[in-house]
């Protein structure tokens, strides 16, 4: 059984494809950053603290500010459950006081009932407004966390706080054993390029005082230009521990965008990269087909590796279906397994490779590669399809491959593709396909591109070939990517 997997994502923009990646995200929020005014002797902070008085407890005031600019109905919901309580308890008096004489009996019970009532709403909805407060704070107050990030060259600049990166680093910050973080920094060492083109840093803090090389980094290989280091572990560590109620030994992670907000976290399971890359972290400068491909670094497999990325795409462009079955392994992959159970389509090469249906004037470049093990490669390339009216439409491709045993050769078991440039962000829901996999690659591609797709279409589209015994798309407009 082929596995081949293209896929043009458009991921969910609030949620960073919350069903797929199973995590138990404890907030997205986009908290307000620290301003001051021109006149550096009469500074103005946002984050200085003011007495709360629904919650009876100082809070930072940008929390609070948040709060208010992003929560419209709850403040109300408050005032007017307030206003029933005290209206509800007073009108016994005030009916005895406007008739003469004492309201009756069952009257007095209802209005009590009514007052006590309206009092346990207002404190429900109270208790609410705490709690997303309190997480409001947390965030905030990683702006205080130390970390030393990559100057680009192999060394590390200057100690400095998560507020000093506003504007110049965007930040994921895992925490975790040191199986949980070499796990979680696998993929992360795959797309190494395209995170130092993403201007991001990803920060690692153990909870076993473990190091790079326990996760999975060798001397070749140090992530020197994309993972930071955490200064004051241990305050990193409280934090983590304040951020997640009962935490454990649960894996956790927390992004932070150009601004110091939040565009997602979790617990439990890695963050995923690839639709991470799509939905918030673009690249920061416009990709070019003339990008040179990375050097080796240590890896004895890279020219190898990418001499099967470059056979790939030729068969893909020129329809050469005998080169394309010589290259892909009869392993079943498991995300193209996943993607099938989200309501992917599996159709033959004879309908890939025919014209008008394949990238035929697709150019690659930037190509990059890592060796996971001895058995097991992967490659990214940043691809440039030939679609009319898009002259700077950029895709970001990766490959997995596996050696094999008689040949020692490297054959693809999945390749996935997402939209990433500069002014382009994946996003949508999965609801309707049938539409959209009738296009061809060129028409899925443009569609994607100029937005004509509805956000309750089917933007992720799957191509695999018909030896994995399906004949028909699945559809299931309840479940989402």
């Amino acid at each position: 059984m082929t596995a081949y997997t293209t896929a043009a994502l458009k991921l969910t923009q609030a949620t960073t494809s919350s069903a797929r990646q199973r995590n138990h995200h404890f907030r997205h929020c986009q908290p307000l950053s620290m301003s001051t005014n021109s006149n550096n002797s009469n500074q103005y902070d946002l984050s200085k603290p003011s007495f709360d008085l629904l919650s009876l407890r100082t809070r930072r005031g940008d929390a609070l500010l948040q709060y208010t600019s992003t929560n419209q109905s709850e403040p109300l919901r408050i005032n007017l459950y307030a206003l029933f309580a005290l209206s509800f308890a007073a009108f016994p008096s005030i009916s005895e006081a406007v008739v003469g004489e004492p309201m009756d009996f069952i009257p007095s019970i209802g209005s009590v009932g009514a007052a006590v009532a309206s009092l346990g709403l207002f404190f429900r909805e109270c208790s609410r407004r705490s709690r997303q407060i309190d997480r409001l704070e947390k965030e905030l107050n990683a702006e205080f966390l130390g970390i030393s990030v990559p100057n680009g060259v192999g060394g590390m600049l200057p100690l400095m706080k998560l507020k000093d990166l506003r504007g110049q680093r965007r930040v994921i910050a895992l925490s975790g054993n040191a199986t949980q973080l070499r796990d979680a920094l696998l993929f992360a060492r795959v797309v190494r390029r395209r995170l130092t083109q993403a201007a991001v840093a990803i920060v690692a803090v153990p909870t076993d005082g473990s190091t790079r090389k326990d996760w999975g980094f060798d001397e070749n290989d140090l992530g020197k230009t994309w993972l930071a280091e955490a200064n004051n572990v241990p305050e990193w560590l409280e934090y983590f521990e304040n951020l997640v109620e009962d935490r454990g030994d649960d894996f956790a992670w927390f992004g932070l965008k150009y601004t110091g907000r939040s565009f997602g976290s979790g617990r439990t399971d890695s963050p995923r990269l690839l639709e991470l890359l799509g939905s918030f972290l673009q690249p920061i400068a416009v990709l070019d087909e003339d990008d040179k491909d990375a050097p080796a670094a240590g890896n004895s497999e890279h020219g190898n590796i990418l001499s099967s990325q470059r056979t790939f795409y030729n068969a893909l462009t020129t329809g050469n279906k005998d080169k394309m079955d010589s290259i892909c392994s009869p392993e079943v992959s498991n995300e193209v397994t996943e993607v099938v159970s989200a309501g992917g389509r599996l159709d033959s090469w004879d309908f890939c490779l025919a014209d008008g249906a394949r990238p035929s004037g697709m150019a690659i470049s930037g190509c990059d590669s890592v060796l996971i093990s001895d058995d097991t490669a992967y490659s990214t390339c940043i691809e440039f399809p030939d679609v009319e009216g898009f002259d700077t439409a950029t895709l970001l491709a990766v490959q997995k491959w596996s050696r094999e045993k008689e040949t020692n050769g490297w054959k693809l078991t999945c390749h996935q593709t997402i939209p990433w440039s500069p002014d382009t962000k994946a996003g949508g829901t999965l609801d309707a396909i049938a539409e959209v996999v009738s296009l061809s690659f060129d028409k899925q591609i443009e569609r994607l591109l100029d937005g004509s797709l509805s956000t309750r279409e089917l933007q992720y589209v799957t191509r695999i070939p018909k030896t994995l015994k399906v004949d028909e798309f699945i559809c299931n407009a309840d479940e989402h990517i």
